[in-house]
């Protein structure tokens, strides 16, 4: 039997800890480490509940702690990791306020990513605070069940008259919460460095149509923008670009995500983006370590070599790779492409593998 020590909840961590439990849970002790206070909140969804597409966030949650335990894991929730020494295999975390050291035979990594923050004049998160809040009131950011929540309180409350809002990056993220904020009758500004939206995803042709799309339904765009400052005296008033300035009530920064690797230590291989390099077994450079999810690469099948692709079916499918691997039944990811899709104002769209600028520039560094 092996102890294995899991650390993170999120999308990869379920499907990781869920395929252990299922499948070999008889052989393995499984320990489950989180510091946040819910378990599996489908991110990808907030802007549907924000946007009330959906009425109640029940249905953005497919796992707790409770079902964990009654599956045999020990699970230990609010309870931050602070380091782990890969030669003694110990992990220790703060569990009610004290230093909790635990051993293990086999350790997953599944510590996400975190939401990237400019060098913005007047946005900064609060460092005591492990859910992304920010120290001027209304700017937001978007990553946790607890975000989204505060977002749709402070819309819900008359008195914090937020009438204008301001979106930052158009991105998969950016764009399905401008369309969230545009749905419950807001003025709506979506902003980004690049001349498009989804410019990540689609070629310009394409990208071009979702461009129209939000100024059909009344998105402002300011495109081709860099954001210089945000300011307010004690809450958000406007929001400054290279450009312009604008007037509003709330800025939501979603310019995207980092991996969330600081546990690596040095100790562990990474990628040119900081995220942990694995193989096709999940591992790392360490035996017996694995990376799952947004922390960890993948392996591109579009361009036949490692690559960094944050999605959730991805990070799904990392964890049920690591999950088999662990538990000592061997088993090879097929790889991915990167495919997506995307439905905004009724425009639908999907991708896969490479756009025609990502690959010119793979063949010119070939080259």
């Amino acid at each position: 039997m092996s102890k294995i020590v899991v650390v993170g909840a999120n999308h990869a961590g379920t499907a990781c800890i869920n395929t252990m439990l299922d499948n070999y849970g008889a052989e393995n002790e499984v320990v489950i480490f989180d510091q946040n206070s819910n378990i599996s909140f489908l991110a990808c969804g907030m802007a549907l509940w924000i946007g009330q597409q959906i009425s109640k966030p029940d249905g953005l949650f497919y796992a707790d702690k409770e079902t964990f335990e009654a599956k045999g894991a020990k699970v230990y929730m609010n309870s931050p990791v602070e380091s782990i020494d890969y030669d003694a295999k110990k992990v220790t975390a703060i569990v009610d306020g004290k230093e909790h050291v635990e051993s293990y035979d086999k350790l997953i990594l599944a510590t996400g990513s975190q939401p990237i923050l400019p060098p913005i004049k007047g946005a900064e998160m609060d460092p005591n605070s492990r859910e992304f809040k920010s120290t001027l009131e209304n700017l937001q950011f978007v990553k946790l069940y607890q975000n989204a929540a505060d977002v749709i309180e402070k819309l819900q409350d008359k008195s914090k008259h937020i009438e204008r809002v301001a979106v930052v990056g158009a991105g998969y993220i950016g764009v399905e919460l401008a369309e969230a904020f545009k749905r419950l009758g807001k003025e709506v500004i979506l902003i980004d460095v690049v001349d498009t939206c989804l410019a990540g995803y689609y070629d310009h042709d394409l990208s071009e149509m979702m461009r129209q799309n939000l100024e059909d339904n009344g998105v402002q765009l300011a495109f081709g923008q860099t954001v210089q400052a945000i300011e307010g005296e004690s809450k958000v008033e406007r929001i400054v670009t290279d450009k312009a300035s604008y007037d509003v009530d709330m800025v939501v920064l979603a310019v995207g995500f980092r991996p969330n690797t600081g546990l690596g230590a040095g100790k562990l291989e990474t990628f040119r983006n900081g995220a942990f390099l694995v193989d096709k077994k999940q591992e790392t450079s360490i035996k017996d370590v694995y990376a799952i999810g947004d922390c960890a690469t993948v392996y591109d099948n579009s361009i036949n070599d490692t690559n960094y692709i944050a999605l959730a079916s991805n990070a799904l499918r990392s964890g049920i790779v690591a999950a088999h691997n662990a538990c000592g039944h061997e088993l090879e990811s097929n790889g991915v492409q990167g495919s997506n899709g995307i439905e905004i104002f009724g425009l639908k769209m999907v991708s896969t593998g490479l756009t025609e600028e990502k690959a010119k520039r793979l063949v010119t560094a070939q080259q």
